[in-house]
């Protein structure tokens, strides 16, 4: 896909198109951004770019040369894609890591010339996936790439990167998408009504990729009843309710992030309501009545403090804390207000 056709990402396309057309590309670029916001897209539509045949007026990819067909396809043979590998046992289950074997080959790979021109793109994809030795080992070769030797690093964590791989690269930030945007291609892909794509699009925050995946949770469709369950303003009267509801999630421990997505965008939306912003701009703007009359009910502060509680919580649980112990202490307190 030329760069031109990415939806959503107008700056960081604009900025590329830019380098392109003036032939100020830089040697190594870092793709930065949310998961599932068309970094891999873009970083994909820079590579057709840079090996099309015949380049539209303003550099980008014409889309249609047997060049760009086959980069499109990961095919094309001065195309060098480093990523983590498949684990042995056909699962499709993959490796933690970038292994240094991969860079190794790379290495080896980019010392002889290019099959087709001068030209040749590395995409590196989770490249926060490289472990210390790995980085240290591409390290070399961002700093001496050879002559028309393009990298792209794409990662939604770039923190976890080295300081010396960071200050070799040219950082191109994507940010989360339009929630419309969002929503009609969740609509689309999730084949489901617009009201429910509307909704995957607001929890996925501006992320295609963690909408789709939102798209078969069970515990969406409990969304109503989970919250008031769980921002129950007589709580310290059904202790035992609450207990239960802790064991439940406990045992789904699969929907525990989705839970906490959905706990956080609530109180966040309270804060929204206190701050008078419109209805538009909620996560959970079907439940608009609702959010108004609980923030009627509880202080900015009260409200903050819930917050930080859920992601204490869920941090703890990430850390190996008794999942079913955690939610249990996160509800009772809830309930305390």
């Amino acid at each position: 896909m030329p760069l031109s056709q990415v939806q959503g990402q107008e700056r960081a396309v604009a900025t590329l198109l830019r380098a392109l057309a003036g032939q100020r590309l830089h040697h190594a670029y870092l793709f930065a951004g949310p998961d599932g916001v068309g970094k891999t897209l873009a970083a994909r539509g820079l590579a057709e770019a840079l090996l099309c045949h015949s380049p539209a007026p303003d550099r980008d990819a014409c889309g249609r040369c047997n060049a760009c067909l086959r980069s499109r396809e990961l095919a094309h043979p001065d195309l060098h894609v480093l990523r983590r590998k498949e684990k042995d046992g056909g699962d499709g289950a993959l490796e933690q890591q970038i292994k240094i074997e991969q860079v190794r080959e790379l290495q080896q790979t980019l010392s002889y010339k290019g099959f087709e021109g001068s030209r040749r793109v590395v995409l590196i994809l989770e490249a926060e996936r490289m472990n210390p030795a790995t980085s240290n080992a591409l390290l070399k070769t961002l700093e001496e790439p050879g002559p028309d030797t393009h990298f792209v690093l794409v990662s939604a964590v770039p923190h976890l990167l080295l300081p010396t791989i960071l200050s070799r690269c040219q950082r191109v930030r994507f940010a989360p998408l339009d929630r419309g945007l969002v929503a009609e291609f969740i609509a689309r892909e999730a084949e489901v009504d617009r009201t429910h794509a509307d909704l995957l699009a607001g929890l996925a925050e501006g992320s295609i990729g963690k909408g789709l995946a939102l798209a078969d949770s069970a515990l969406l469709t409990e969304r109503e009843a989970l919250i008031g369950r769980a921002d129950d303003p007589d709580a310290k009267r059904h202790i035992p309710q609450v207990l239960e509801l802790a064991e439940e999630l406990a045992g789904k421990k699969a929907e525990l992030p989705l839970f906490f997505q959905i706990l956080r965008t609530w109180y966040r939306d309270l804060l929204l309501v206190h701050a008078g912003v419109i209805t538009d701009k909620l996560v959970h703007r079907d439940l608009a009545e609702r959010l108004r009359a609980r923030a009627a009910a509880l202080s900015q502060t009260e409200v903050l403090a819930r917050l930080e509680r859920i992601n204490e919580t869920e941090r703890g649980i990430e850390g190996a804390a008794n999942a079913r112990l955690s939610l249990e202490t996160l509800l009772l307190r809830l309930a305390e207000g």
